[in-house]
Parts: C-alpha cells; sequence; structure tokens
C-alpha cells in the first residue's frame, strides 16, 4: 500500500493509502501510544458504521481506550464542542504520555487536532481520516481549530499528526454528496497542478462510478503528495503554501452567508473555485483561453450541488474577516493556468463583485 512521508523540520510522518489497514493501523498505534492508553474521537456517523470495529482493534491489543462521539457536521467546529472535548479529557486525567486518535472527516480531525494541540500545551494525535475531503487535504498538513462566528477556521494552530491513514474502504460508506464534496478539493489541486490531474477528474466524472476504489486511491496519492511537497517547504503559510487557498476566500464567504452546515465544505470550494477562475480571467485577460478546460469542469460539478439563494452583497462583506487578508487588503489565490498559481491583492472591488456575481448566475442555473 503507497505510503507518503510528510518531510517537516522536526520529523516526518507517514500518510498511508490502501484497504485492509488493521495490521498497519495497529503497527502504527503500537509505535505512538506506547503507554497503551488511546483517547478515541468518533465522527457519529462514521461510529455507527465502523466504530466498534476500532474499538474492538484496540482492545485485542489490550489498549486501554476512551471513547467520545463527536455529532456530525460543521457545527460540531465550535467553542462548544471543543469545551465538551476538553472536559472528558481532563476529567479523564489525561496525560502527556497518551495519545489522541481522531476518526472522522475533516470536522473531526480539525476539532480533535486542535483540543491535541492545547491540552497540556500539546499531546501526540493521529488521524483515521475517513472522507475523501479529509484524506486529499483536511488531515494533512497539521492545520487545526474551530471556527468562530466572525469567520471560517479563525481560531486554530499547526500542530502536525503523528500519522494519517486513509483507508478507501471507508469511502464506500459515504453519501455521494459527500463524495462530491471531497472532489471540490481534489478540483482545487487540479488548478494547482495542472492539466493531467484536471484530466483524470474528467475521465473520473464520465467513468459516473464515484466509487471506483482503483481512481479514488490515485486521485488521493496525486493530492497527497503535492500537499505534503508544499507543506514541506511552508509548514506555516508564509508563502506557497498560500496556494492552496485557492477558491477558498470565496468558498468560506460562501459558507458563513449561508450559515455553516448548508453548504458541505468542499461544495463551497467548488463554487469558491469557480469564481476564482472567473476572477483570474477578469485580471489576466490571457488566462482566459488557457482557463476554458478547467473553467468546464467546474460547471460541470454545479450539477451535483444543492442550491441555496445567495447575495453577493453579503459574500463580499463575509470576505473582509478572511484570514489570509495582508491588513485590510484581501489576498486571492489565482491562476495564470492551470499549474501556474499567483497571489492577487488590492484589486477593485468591482471586479470581484462581479466575479461574484458571474459565479452566482451559474450556480443558479446549474445548481439543483
Amino acid at each position: 500500500m503507497p505510503q507518503i512521508n510528510i518531510m517537516l523540520k522536526a520529523g516526518a510522518y507517514p500518510v498511508v493509502i490502501g484497504n485492509r489497514m488493521d495490521n498497519k493501523f495497529l503497527s502504527l498505534i503500537k509505535t505512538n501510544a506506547q503507554n497503551r492508553r488511546v483517547f478515541v474521537f468518533f465522527d457519529a456517523r462514521f461510529y455507527a458504521l465502523h466504530g466498534k470495529k476500532i474499538e474492538a482493534l484496540l482492545k485485542s491489543k489490550k489498549y486501554n481506550i476512551k471513547s467520545f462521539v463527536i455529532p456530525s457536521g460543521e457545527k460540531s467546529k465550535s467553542a462548544s464542542a471543543l469545551k465538551k472535548i476538553y472536559d472528558f479529557l481532563l476529567h479523564n486525567q489525561i496525560s502527556r504520555n497518551d495519545f489522541i486518535l481522531a476518526c472522522g472527516g475533516g470536522v473531526t480531525t480539525d476539532l480533535v487536532g486542535y483540543a491535541a494541540a492545547t491540552t497540556l500545551r500539546g499531546i501526540k494525535w493521529g488521524a483515521v481520516s475517513t472522507t475523501l475531503l479529509g484524506m486529499v487535504d483536511a488531515a494533512i498538513g497539521g492545520k487545526t481549530g474551530i471556527n468562530h462566528e466572525s469567520g471560517k477556521n479563525l481560531i486554530g494552530a499547526f500542530w502536525q499528526p503523528s500519522f494519517v491513514i486513509c483507508n478507501t474502504e471507508h469511502l464506500q460508506t459515504l453519501p455521494e454528496r459527500e463524495m462530491i464534496a471531497g472532489l471540490g478539493e481534489v478540483i482545487k489541486y487540479g488548478g494547482l497542478i495542472g492539466n493531467d490531474l484536471i484530466d483524470e477528474i474528467e475521465k473520473f466524472l464520465k467513468n459516473g462510478d464515484l466509487y471506483d476504489t482503483k481512481i479514488l486511491k490515485k486521485l488521493i496519492n496525486v493530492s497527497v503528495r503535492y500537499k505534503g511537497s508544499i507543506v514541506a517547504k511552508d509548514e506555516r503559510e508564509k508563502n506557497i503554501r498560500m496556494f492552496l487557498n485557492l477558491g477558498h476566500t470565496f468558498g468560506h464567504a460562501l459558507e458563513k452567508t449561508l450559515g455553516y452546515g448548508k453548504l458541505l465544505h468542499g461544495e463551497a470550494i467548488i463554487i469558491g473555485l469557480l469564481a476564482a477562475v472567473i476572477l483570474s480571467q477578469k485580471v489576466n485577460r490571457t488566462s482566459t483561453k488557457a482557463l476554458t478546460g478547467y473553467e468546464s469542469l467546474l460547471k460541470k460539478c454545479l450539477r451535483f450541488l444543492p442550491y441555496f439563494p445567495l447575495k453577493p452583497a453579503e459574500i463580499l462583506k463575509n470576505m473582509q474577516i478572511d484570514k489570509k487578508r495582508f491588513g485590510q487588503k484581501l489576498r486571492f489565490v489565482l491562476l495564470k493556468s492551470p499549474g501556474k498559481p499567483f497571489i492577487a491583492s488590492d484589486l477593485r472591488p468591482k471586479l470581484i463583485i462581479d466575479s461574484v456575481k458571474e459565479c452566482l448566475d451559474l450556480y443558479k442555473a446549474e445548481g439543483r
């Protein structure tokens, strides 16, 4: 099974991709939970399907486990949910020699990773990433945190996991909507990597089977390798790691405008990527032809998304709190062509609002 090592100055950790992962899972736990006490946090939907098996595996090797189930959905990325996790950890007298395991998608790994980062000033943790979005993006790179009423992911810390397991068997029990949301982040990598990955995504959609394990493994592998290479060069997002925010300035504002949870994160990113492409073409007219294929792919994906009415002025207002801004200036990741991202700031507000309007018109026409 493929193993990708995320190389950091402080050391490396593995991201393992495959199926039939029980032995590898237990091997990684053995390496990292040497005092045999493991606090396991499960997304509620995942726990109902797979949680008992993971608990049984750990108990079979005589680990002392404490389990906690987190309600599914974006609303759990909150201060109130974080407090419940702190209470659980501290009431059970967690020590720095214990290990925290997060089993779930991006919400779970963001939330639990942040709890691990801030309890007793830092406890080792690992992730069993259970969604496509988590496997290709959220669980990789050490960004942890929660949302605030002012905006998404505004409270957090960089705290790298000790390992990430991507078991493609878990994807087979995800609803189609979650698979499309995960594909949103893969499409983001298509914009950053280039036309070869865009072509692979086109084939995947044309194939019509969102659960094709062979293709999924390839898409996960390419995505993780790319993100890992970027994180290795810029762990704390001082320069090129900002490229990984392609589509996110728009996407996060969409989520905030609707209220977290109406659109899944990856769904909002698909719309945000389209807005970023439209803005790229307005900023750099020579990009129009180069981005035609990528824009076409994004438009095709709109038909998978539920439609919610949105007001451009509210989206623009909610962009102002974006954590990627420089002072009071918004910064956008844009594309000259697939594989050639750049950072743009101090753009004329009319360019931004016109891009949002055009994007929302397309979303209204194509969304279901």
